[in-house]
């Protein structure tokens, strides 16, 4: 297996997204299984829909890399890449939720402390 390993300092050009690499199964039921693993494990702070979206359109943005991905190392490959991308763009966002006090709960903090 030759996968090249992308640059992150010096990312490629933005190049169009191909949203034809949808219609191929793996990648389809791939994007599905990962958002059901990250609405699970961040419902607090990401959906199912939202998770969907966003690994469809990580899948899309890099279409080439995400069909030599599926050719050379099938969809589990593909799946623990793609879950890695999602959980660069969400993981800190849920740490910040997940550690959020809601307006509620701190109030009846502050008027159980002070009896």
């Amino acid at each position: 297996m030759t996968i090249t390993l992308q640059d992150i300092e010096h990312p490629p050009q933005a190049a169009a997204a191909d949203w034809a690499v949808l219609a191929e199964p793996q990648v389809d039921s791939v994007c599905r299984a990962v958002a059901r693993g990250f609405s699970r494990d961040y419902g607090l702070t990401l959906e199912y829909e939202d998770a969907l979206q966003e690994a469809v359109i990580i899948a899309a943005e890099r279409a080439a890399y995400v069909r030599q991905l599926v050719a050379e190392g099938g969809a589990g490959l593909l799946h623990r890449w793609l879950s890695q991308r999602l959980r660069d763009r969400w993981l800190t966002e849920a740490k910040r939720r997940s550690a959020h006090v809601s307006y509620e709960v701190a109030r009846n903090a502050a008027e159980s402390g002070g009896r």
